[in-house]
């Protein structure tokens, strides 16, 4: 069977489809189907060489800065391309542009593209369910009626209730390109917490919205990444809540999943330190590395100022940490990796009283 990765499938779809932008990850199986279903739209003989192009391609050329040489141990070891690793550059946007166009003269050449893309965006124009899901009285479920960009949240009182679209992410951009990477509601259903992208960045901003009447929540905590969750079950974090709940956004998150807890009275978050002062970053296209991971709680309605720093390993740059309550409340895991891709973990638990 023809096994293709499902994350080639959403950088095929934005590639051959001009008006609708799909990003639902497909699985190995139904990938190979969907691929081995227009498998007769490609000629049956060995892709042609770009030397079978009518012309010579003419490649943009990169400057060679045969100044920058480093020591290292001894050894002299020239770097002359290292002003293409910063992505803001001027000089760096416009050589990725006519990189950029050099690829579209090609892929305009294409005879199948056309047709592959017909195919696909039949394949994908029928109305799609996930299962639904209970929390607390309300059942919630994702719907995408076709060829709508990203998958839309419905809430539902019931399973025979009428259902309410919660969140529809197609609704904050133009060009469907903000997606919903993840969410989370809490036990008695009466908070949404959830993560948006832009553009496909790996960066989230988590909101958190009541469900009740929809409205946004309008706390600001920077450089989270990686995890949020809430905690419960702590009579002093408790009597120190604020009546008032307002808006909360996290900027920078990454990788993230948010698991909420019994009381919704605040949460658990990872994040990466912020920029110095004057420093200026622009998560996406930053080339640093991300270091220093941080483990923080944060009460609702405060300023992010006030966090209570949980956990962080400064011997351990590399590592980061994730976390989920148990069901009863009790007890919280911090789950830290030891690097980022790494499958060994260890994890630590916190008895909350």
């Amino acid at each position: 069977m023809l096994r293709v990765s499902s994350k080639l499938v959403p950088l095929l779809l934005q590639s051959v489809t001009s008006s609708h932008t799909h990003t639902h990850l497909i699985s190995s199986y139904s990938t190979s189907r969907l691929f081995l279903s227009y498998s007769h739209l490609f000629p049956r003989r060995p892709m042609a060489s770009l030397s079978a192009l009518p012309h010579r391609l003419q490649y943009p050329t990169a400057r060679r800065d045969d100044s920058i040489v480093e020591d290292y141990h001894g050894v002299k070891v020239a770097d002359p391309y290292r002003w293409l690793e910063d992505p803001d550059a001027e000089e760096v946007k416009e050589f990725v542009e006519k990189q950029v166009q050099l690829t579209n003269s090609v892929l305009q050449q294409c005879e199948t593209r056309s047709k592959l893309s017909e195919k696909i965006t039949k394949l994908f124009d029928h109305p799609r369910y996930h299962a639904p899901f209970r929390r607390g009285d309300k059942y919630f479920y994702f719907h995408n009626s076709g060829l709508q960009p990203q998958d839309t949240l419905y809430v539902q009182d019931s399973l025979e209730g009428k259902p309410e679209v919660l969140l529809d992410p197609n609704a904050l951009s133009e060009d469907g390109t903000i997606s919903l990477n993840t969410l989370s509601i809490s036990e008695d259903a009466k908070y949404l917490a959830y993560g948006l992208s832009s553009s496909g960045s790996d960066w989230v901003t988590i909101k958190v919205m009541r469900i009740a009447d929809k409205n946004a929540e309008p706390d600001t905590l920077s450089w989270v990444s990686v995890t949020v969750f809430l905690v419960s079950n702590s009579n002093q974090l408790r009597n120190e809540l604020p009546l008032t709940v307002v808006n909360l956004d996290m900027f920078q998150v990454k990788f993230s999943s948010i698991s909420w807890t019994h009381d919704s009275k605040g949460f658990f978050y990872s994040r990466y330190p912020a920029p110095k002062d004057g420093e200026v970053v622009d998560a996406g296209t930053e080339t640093n590395s991300n270091l220093y991971h941080e483990l923080y709680y944060h009460f609702l309605g405060t300023d992010q100022s006030e966090d209570i720093l949980c956990w962080r390993d400064p011997e351990n740059p590399k590592y980061s940490f994730g976390g989920s309550v148990t069901d009863d409340g009790k007890v919280h895991f911090i789950v830290i990796a030891l690097e980022l891709y790494d499958i060994s973990v260890f994890f630590l638990c916190v008895h909350m009283k």
